[in-house]
């Protein structure tokens, strides 16, 4: 006897072994019940839809570019929110090097203050010296 899996030739051609109760050798093929067919073709069925659902959803070439740029909104948006919080972070420490601790200008603040106030001075006084001339 072979195993259930198994074929045998007979001669005229094969055939499937008598199945897995025992019943013994047989030269018919053993037929599935209704319910297995019946869960087969659910399985299938559900199967096949898994893939019409993949395939549609790849054809839709509106619905992915809508996604992308869902998703580079939503990247931009967490960029924007890191920028803005290392720029408070700056903001705060140049304002602390820029302050004493009473809150009154860095004497370093005031001198370059005016350097800039001087250049600008001498910058408008040359040319309107130049012009007159």
């Amino acid at each position: 006897m072979t195993a259930p899996h198994e074929t045998r030739t007979n001669g005229v051609g094969s055939a499937r072994t008598a199945g897995s109760d025992g019943s013994g050798g047989s030269d018919t093929e053993e037929k599935p019940d209704l319910e297995e067919l019946q869960a087969n073709i659910e399985q299938t069925r559900q199967e096949l839809g898994d893939t019409v659902e993949a395939l549609t959803a790849k054809l839709d070439v509106k619905s992915r570019a809508k996604a992308r740029v869902n998703d580079t909104k939503l990247r931009a948006k967490g960029q924007l929110s890191d920028v803005q919080a290392r720029a408070k972070g700056l903001t705060t420490q140049a304002r602390s090097k820029a302050t004493t601790d009473e809150g009154k200008p860095a004497p370093a603040v005031l001198a370059g203050a005016g350097a800039v106030l001087a250049s600008l001075l001498l910058a408008t006084g040359l040319v309107v010296w130049r012009k007159r001339r």
